[in-house]
């Protein structure tokens, strides 16, 4: 039997079709005319043999992506907020179990930003920015100075702030989120800043923000969620000073 040969420098849409249009040739059958696949044929091959390779390219890339997150965390992250933590008892992490997102949540976003951006499975892993999540929280009274306090302990650690968003004035959310790069491999969590009521409501909302999130403006749902979460944040004190605080 021939097999192609593929020289260094041929491409992978190259290499499939290689091996979708490669001949054979069976020993004591005379050479002769061979039926030929119909163009169409040969196409509908190619692109099943395309689509099969990007299903394993992708497949592969999760399973990179989480294996380099889960050591980022049990190496770096979580101890470094672990030493944060130790550092004033007025305050604590909550929800540590959540730390690492789902990998079903992992993949819903890989292929929702691949079909949407047209981007390689690698690079729309690299835009979860929240496979890694943490969430500090503090007494009403000692919020804002504790927040502030704690981002320089987190720059302390060697962690790059890349955002900081401040929603203690919006009607749908009450807290802090924020995003940080690990600089040895480039690897994005988050931080929230919460209260107790505000970690609460958050938690209540979780429901109607999992389905806000996949639906279009104009559904018909939206007007109710929406209602129920400026429901629950409208119960939320605001921390003094907390819509103040920001970063330099």
């Amino acid at each position: 039997m021939s097999v192609d040969r593929l020289d260094d420098d041929d491409t992978p849409a190259a290499a499939l079709d290689a091996y979708a249009s490669r001949e054979t040739d069976v020993p004591g059958v005379p050479d002769g005319p061979e039926p030929r696949a119909e163009p169409q044929d040969r196409a509908a091959c190619h692109a099943d043999l395309r689509a099969d390779a990007e299903a394993e390219y992708r497949t592969y890339a999760i399973d990179r992506g989480c294996e380099r997150v889960c050591e980022t965390e049990q190496t770096i992250v979580t101890p470094a907020m672990r030493s944060i933590e130790a550092q004033d008892p007025d305050r604590y992490l909550v929800g540590l179990e959540h730390r690492l997102k789902g990998r079903d949540r992992i993949e819903e976003k890989v292929d929702f930003d691949m079909k949407k951006w047209g981007v390689t499975a690698e690079q729309a892993f690299a835009n979860v920015k929240d496979a890694i999540r943490y969430t500090l929280q503090y007494p009403d009274d000692k919020y804002s100075q504790g927040v502030r306090t704690d981002i320089e302990r987190i720059k302390a650690e060697g962690f790059e702030l890349v955002e900081f968003r401040n929603s203690w004035t919006r009607e749908e959310y009450k807290g802090i989120n924020s995003r940080w790069r690990v600089p040895e491999n480039a690897q994005l969590f988050e931080i929230q800043f919460h209260t107790q009521a505000s970690f609460e409501a958050k938690e209540e909302t979780h429901k109607a923000y999992e389905r806000l999130r996949v639906l279009p403006d104009d559904h018909e749902e939206v007007h109710d969620l929406r209602a129920c979460q400026r429901h629950v944040c409208a119960r939320i004190p605001v921390p003094p000073d907390a819509p103040d605080v920001s970063v330099p």
